[in-house]
């Protein structure tokens, strides 16, 4: 795993010194909201043991975090994703806490660098 919870990627960094830093933000704010809905979804999924639910919102939690450069979370999402369909309930639970708390702490990163 990376050391950084939260590193702006080479690409979204480029695109703000060209004169779109902008859009960037804007791209970060849109993650930072669709990610909260997301989390709160899988917090409810992991509550009903919605196993589904919680493979897809790992699924898709995994890639936007990525593109972000969150690449913890990513990491954490792509375990929930894979271990949904089977994992014990408990085992899922921590692995949904992780993401929370990971979140929190991309959530701080973003806004010291804002």
């Amino acid at each position: 795993m990376t050391a950084e919870s939260w590193v702006l990627p080479e690409e979204l960094r480029e695109l703000a010194e060209s004169g779109e830093a902008g859009l960037v933000e804007e791209v970060l704010a849109v993650f930072l909201t669709d990610t909260a809905e997301r989390f709160a979804a899988m917090q409810q999924a992991s509550a009903a043991m919605d196993r589904e639910t919680l493979r897809k919102q790992g699924h898709a939690l995994k890639g936007s975090s990525a593109q972000v450069g969150a690449m913890r979370l990513a990491d954490l999402c792509k375990t929930l994703e894979a271990t949904a369909p089977t994992a014990a309930p408990g085992d899922l639970a921590a692995v949904v806490a992780d993401i929370g708390r990971e979140f929190g702490k991309v959530r701080e990163k973003i806004s010291e660098a804002r």
